[in-house]
C-alpha cells in the first residue's frame, strides 16, 4: 500500500511539473533542433576529462547559456545559479549574514546537502575558499566574488563527480565557463528597483569588458572584465510601516502603531528600581520606581515612560558593494603548444546596520566564556551610584537607556578580498594531448562590529559620570565603551596539476580514450577573533581561534569505451590523500545505450567524497555560551521548586533560582577540531533517458539518489549531557554549591521528604567534530527543450526544467534512526519548476519565464508542534490556512539591438505583482514581494 501511495505521489508530481500548458521544458545536456552532430565540436564537458559532444553525456548535465542569463535578468552569479531547480537556495547568503560566522558572503547548495557537498569550479578548476567557514565548519566558495559579465555559460552536473574532481563533488558540480574569444570594448549597465517603492530591490550594475586579438588569426587573445555592483539598504522601520495586517497580527512587535513595538530602553531613558525597605518615607519604602528621566520628547512620552523606536536603526535589507575583475590571455606558441593565464580579483562588502545598544539594569548577571582562560565570565550592568550627575535619588538607581549619540556607528560590516592567479600550457606530444597548470589563490575575510560593551571602559564611563546621559557625548568615548570588535580570516591554496589523454585502440563504436592525471595542492586556513574578544573584554561575546594547513595529492584515471555504436561505457578512478586522513579511493562508472536514433538510456554509479575541512581538523577551536536542561539535575530542580513555593516570600523568591540551577540552565560550550576525522562518503546513482521527441524537441528525465554517511558534525550539548556517563570527560561539573545545599535543606523541611542534588552544576561542555550522522535524498529532474524556426516570424524556443523531490531524511545520532521524510514540509517543496518561452526576430527579442513551487505544509517538520493542523486550529487558523499553497510567478523581458553598436532592454519581474504568500506563523519572512523593473543597455565599440 505504501509503495502504491509513493508511486501515485510521483505521478502527481510529474503531472504538476508539466502543468496544463503547451510550453515545454529545458534540459541542459541536449541540443535541440536539427543541428548535425558531425558539425558539433567535441570538447571537455563538466563531469569528465574525455572530449565529447555535450549531448552525449551519460551524466545529467544542465547548461545555462549566455542568452538565457541575459533573458532572465540575472545580475549576479548568485542570480544565475538560482535559474537551476537543483539549487535548493538554502545556502548561506549575504542577505541574512549579520549574525553569521561568515557574514558578507553567499554560497550555493544542491539537493539540500549544503555548501560542503557542492563543488564550484571556473573553467574546470577550483575557486578559492572564502576566508571564513560557514558555521565555523564548512569552507565554501563565495559566489558573490565571481564577475557575472565574464560568464559565457554555466554547466551544472547534477550528479556526483568526486572520482573526477576530488573532495566535495557529492551533490553536484557547478562549472562556470568564461568568455574567451571577445574582441573590442563593451560598456554595459543596469538599474533595478521595485515598482511599489523605489527603495525596495534597489540594485545597480556596471561593467566594462575589453578583448584584443584572435587566436586563430593573430596567435593570441586577451580578455578582461570588471563588474561593479551596488545594492541599496532599507531599515526595519521602513518595512514595518508597509507590512500587511495579517503579518502584523502574527508579529505584533513590528506594529509601530502599538506601544508594544516601542522600547523603554530609551533616549534619554527611564529610571528603574525600588526604594530601599528602610527608606525615610514609609509610603515609598520598598515600592517600585519606573519613571522617565527629564528631557524626554513629548511625542515619545507615553504612560509616564520614555519610549524609543529601535526598529529605525536596524536594516531589514543590508547594503552591498562589490567589485570583481577577471582577465584571461591565450597565446599560440606553435601548432602543438599554447599557453594561457587567468587572473581574478574581487572586493566585496556587506553592511548590516544594527539596533543601538541599551543598558541592561535588571541586576541579573550576563555570562560568557573566556576561551583563553577556560573560565566562565560574569558582568552586571552598573546602576548609577549616589552622587552621579544623573541620579536624583539618595540610593543607587538603574537607568534603562539607549546609547543613541551616534546611531550610524552601530553596524556589522562583512568584507572580503579574493584573488586567483593561474597559468598553464596545452600541448600535443607523441600522440598525447596534455594540459598542465600552476596556480595560487586565496582570500581574506574580515568582520567588524560595534555593538557589544567593553566590560571595563563601559563600567568606568557610567559610574564615573564621564558619560553624560541624554546629552551628546564624544565619539571617542563611545568608541571606548563599544569598541570595534570582530574576526579575521584567511585561506590560501597553491597547486600544480597535469593530465594527458590519448586514444589507445579502436572499438566498434569509436576510439577508446584514456586519461591519466595528477595534482598536488597546499592549503591553509586561519580564523581568529580580535584580541579584545579573546581577552574576554567584550561582554557576552566568546571567541574563535582556528589555524590549520595540509598537503593534498591525487592521481586519477578515466577510460571511455564506446563498445558499439549504441553502447558506451566510461570508468573513472581517483586516489586522493588529504592531510592526515587515509588514502581515499573513489570510483565512478557511467553507461549510455542508444535504443534508437531518438532515444538513449543513461545511468551513473559512483562514490562521493568530502575530506574534512581545515576548521574541522586544524588547531584551536571556538566557544560560546549555550543552555538547556541538565538531565542529572532538572528533575530534582523541579521538586525543589515545588517545595519552595509552599514556603514564605523568601522561599518563593528562591524557587525560580533553584529551578534554573538544573533546568534551562546556562553554561559554556567549546568545540574543538579533531585530527582523527574520517572523510565523509556517499553512494550516488542516477538512471534516466534522453529522447528526441521531434526534430524540434528533446526530453530528458533522470532519477537520482544520494546516500551520504560518515558525516561530520558536533553532537551538541543536549546529546552530550544525555550521554554523560558514556562520553566521559566531555561534561565538566563543579561541586555542590552552598546554595544547592541551602535550597535542598529548606525544600526538604517544606516537603517532608529528603530532597537534594546528587551532582554539582554543569560548568562546561566540551564538544568535538565527529563522524556521527548521515543523510538520504532522492528525486528526479525532468526537462524539455524545443526550438522552432518560424520562418518570416522569427525563432521560438521553449524550455521547462523541474526538480521533483521524493525523499529527504536526516539521521538522529541519539535514536540511531532516520527522520521522517521532510519533502512537503515548509522548506522542502516536492516540485520546483522553471518554464520559459523566448522569441527573436532580427533586432527584436522578447520572452517570459515562470517559477512554480508546489504546496507545502506550514510546519518545518513532524517535530514542529506549533504549526500542526491542531495547533493552527487552536489559534483559529483553518486547515487551508495551515499550509503554503502552490506558488507561481512570471517575469517578462524584451530587447532591441537596432541602434548602431547599442542594445537596450528591460526585465519586468513578477509581472502580475503577486504578493508574498501568507504564512500563518510568527517569525515568518518579511512579505515584501512585488513587481520590479530592470532597465539595461550595452554599447560595444
Amino acid at each position: 500500500m505504501k509503495q502504491q501511495v509513493k508511486v501515485k505521489t510521483i505521478v502527481v508530481a510529474l503531472a504538476l511539473s508539466f502543468g496544463a500548458q503547451s510550453v515545454v521544458w529545458a534540459q541542459d545536456a541536449v541540443k535541440a533542433g536539427t543541428e548535425e552532430k558531425s558539425q558539433s565540436q567535441r570538447v571537455v564537458v563538466t563531469g569528465s576529462n574525455i572530449k565529447r559532444i555535450d549531448a552525449e553525456t551519460a551524466a545529467p548535465l544542465q547548461i545555462i547559456s549566455k542568452a538565457e542569463i541575459m533573458q532572465s535578468g540575472a545580475m549576479t552569479v548568485k542570480d544565475i545559479l538560482e535559474l537551476s531547480t537543483s539549487n535548493d537556495k538554502t545556502a548561506i547568503s549575504d542577505l541574512s549574514g549579520a549574525n553569521s560566522w561568515a557574514s558578507g558572503a553567499s554560497g550555493v547548495s544542491m539537493r539540500n546537502l549544503g555548501v560542503s557537498a557542492t563543488l564550484v569550479l571556473i573553467n574546470g578548476r577550483r575557486l578559492p575558499s572564502f576566508g571564513f567557514a560557514d558555521g565555523l565548519q564548512n569552507t565554501f566558495v563565495n559566489v558573490d566574488a565571481i564577475p557575472a559579465s565574464a560568464v559565457e555559460r554555466v554547466e551544472i552536473l547534477r550528479d556526483g563527480a568526486s572520482a573526477i574532481y576530488g573532495s566535495s563533488a557529492i551533490a553536484g558540480v557547478i562549472n562556470i565557463i568564461t568568455r574567451k574569444d571577445f574582441t573590442g570594448v563593451q560598456l554595459s549597465g543596469s538599474k533595478q528597483q521595485s515598482l511599489n517603492n523605489r527603495q525596495l530591490n534597489n540594485q545597480s550594475f556596471a561593467n566594462v569588458s575589453a578583448g584584443l586579438g584572435n587566436v586563430d588569426k593573430d596567435g593570441y587573445n586577451l580578455f578582461a572584465s570588471l563588474d561593479l555592483y551596488k545594492r541599496g539598504s532599507y531599515s526595519d522601520d521602513f518595512v514595518n510601516r508597509r507590512l500587511p495586517d495579517w503579518y502584523l497580527k502574527l508579529n505584533p512587535a513590528r506594529d509601530t502603531s502599538s506601544v508594544g513595538s516601542l522600547s523603554t530602553g530609551a533616549y534619554p531613558g527611564n529610571y528603574t528600581g525600588r526604594y530601599p525597605n528602610n527608606y525615610a518615607d514609609p509610603k515609598l519604602a520598598g515600592t517600585r520606581i519606573s519613571k522617565a528621566m527629564s528631557g524626554c520628547a513629548a511625542t515619545n512620552l507615553i504612560d509616564g515612560l520614555c519610549r524609543y523606536n529601535y526598529w529605525k536603526d536596524s536594516d531589514a535589507m543590508p547594503g552591498a558593494e562589490r567589485a570583481a575583475f577577471y582577465s584571461m590571455g591565450n597565446l599560440k606558441i606553435s601548432d602543438d603548444l599554447s599557453a594561457w593565464a587567468e587572473l581574478q580579483l574581487a572586493d566585496t562588502k556587506s553592511t548590516y546596520n544594527t539596533s543601538i545598544p541599551r543598558s541592561n539594569v535588571t541586576g541579573s548577571s550576563l555570562s560568557w566564556y573566556d576561551s583563553l582562560k577556560g573560565e566562565l565570565q560574569y558582568f552586571v550592568d552598573p546602576s548609577l551610584p549616589v552622587g552621579h550627575p544623573n541620579n536624583p535619588y539618595s540610593f543607587p538607581i538603574g537607568l534603562n537607556y539607549r546609547f543613541a549619540d551616534y546611531p550610524d556607528m552601530f553596524k556589522n560590516i562583512g568584507g572580503s578580498q579574493q584573488y586567483r592567479a593561474v597559468a598553464g600550457l596545452i600541448g600535443k606530444t607523441a600522440g598525447w594531448e596534455w594540459d598542465t597548470a600552476v596556480g595560487f589563490m586565496g582570500g581574506r575575510a574580515h568582520q567588524r562590529q560595534q555593538l557589544y560593551r567593553d566590560r571595563y571602559e563601559y563600567t568606568k564611563a557610567i559610574t564615573s559620570g564621564e558619560y553624560k546621559f541624554g546629552q551628546q557625548n564624544s565619539r571617542a568615548l563611545l568608541d571606548k565603551m563599544f569598541p570595534v570588535m570582530g574576526s579575521d580570516g584567511k585561506s590560501t591554496e597553491s597547486w600544480l596539476d597535469f593530465k594527458a589523454s590519448r586514444d589507445i585502440m579502436n572499438l566498434t563504436g569509436g576510439p577508446m580514450t584514456l586519461v591519466l592525471g595528477a595534482d598536488v595542492r597546499h592549503e591553509t586556513f586561519l580564523h581568529k577573533s580580535m584580541d579584545n574578544i579573546l581577552q574576554a573584554r567584550i561582554v557576552q561575546f566568546s571567541g574563535v581561534s582556528i589555524d590549520g594547513s595540509r598537503n593534498v595529492s591525487a592521481a586519477f584515471a578515466e577510460l571511455n569505451a564506446p563498445l558499439t555504436k549504441k553502447l558506451e561505457l566510461d570508468f573513472a578512478l581517483r586516489a586522493d590523500k588529504s592531510g592526515p586522513t587515509d588514502l581515499e579511493i573513489i570510483p565512478k562508472a557511467n553507461a549510455s545505450y542508444l535504443l534508437s536514433d531518438h532515444f538513449k538510456l543513461r545511468g551513473t554509479v559512483s562514490r562521493g567524497y568530502r575530506a574534512p575541512s581545515l576548521p574541522e581538523t586544524g588547531n584551536g577551536g571556538a566557544s560560546w555560551f549555550t543552555g538547556g536542561d541538565d538531565p542529572k539535575r532538572c528533575d530534582m530542580a523541579n521538586k525543589i521548586y515545588d517545595a519552595l513555593m509552599l514556603g514564605d516570600a523568601t522561599d518563593r523568591s528562591n524557587a525560580l533560582t533553584a529551578f534554573y540551577s538544573g533546568c534551562q540552565t546556562g553554561f559554556p560550550s567549546t568545540v574543538t577540531p579533531n585530527a582523527k576525522l574520517e572523510p565523509e562518503r556517499s553512494r550516488i546513482f542516477s538512471l534516466g533517458f534522453v529522447a528526441q521527441a521531434t526534430k524540434d524537441t528533446a526530453i530528458t528525465l533522470d532519477y537520482w539518489n544520494v546516500s551520504r554517511f560518515n558525516e561530520i558534525a558536533v553532537r551538541g550539548s543536549d546529546y552530550i549531557l544525555a550521554h554523560e556517563d558514556t562520553t566521559t570527560g566531555l561534561v565538566v561539573r563543579g561541586a555542590l554549591s552552598p546554595q544547592d545545599i541551602e535550597f535542598a535543606q529548606r525544600a526538604s523541611q517544606l516537603a517532608g521528604v529528603p530532597l537534594g542534588f546528587k551532582v554539582g552544576p554543569v560548568q562546561g561542555v566540551r564538544d568535538q567534530y565527529s563522524n556521527v550522522t548521515k543523510t538520504k535524498v532522492a528525486g528526479a529532474d525532468l526537462s524539455i527543450r524545443s526550438n522552432w524556426n518560424l520562418g518570416e516570424y522569427g525563432r521560438l524556443s521553449t524550455n521547462l526544467e523541474s526538480t521533483i523531490q521524493i525523499d529527504t531524511r536526516w539521521f538522529d545520532p541519539d535514536t540511531q534512526k532516520f527522520s521522517e521524510n521532510y519533502v512537503g514540509y515548509r522548506y522542502y517543496p516536492r516540485v520546483v519548476s522553471n518554464v520559459s518561452a523566448n522569441w527573436s526576430k532580427n533586432v527584436w527579442s522578447a520572452g517570459a519565464r515562470g517559477y512554480f513551487q508546489s504546496e507545502r505544509k506550514l510546519a518545518w517538520g513532524a517535530a514542529d508542534t506549533s504549526n500542526t493542523i491542531e495547533a493552527c486550529a487552536e489559534r483559529k487558523v483553518s486547515a487551508a490556512g495551515c499550509k503554503l499553497g502552490a506558488d507561481f510567478t512570471v517575469d517578462v523581458y524584451g530587447s532591441y539591438s537596432g541602434f548602431k553598436d547599442l542594445r537596450v532592454g528591460f526585465n519586468l519581474f513578477n509581472l502580475m505583482n503577486r504578493q508574498s504568500q501568507v504564512e500563518n506563523r510568527a517569525g515568518g519572512p518579511l512579505p515584501l514581494r512585488g513587481a520590479s523593473l530592470k532597465l539595461w543597455g550595452e554599447y560595444k565599440f
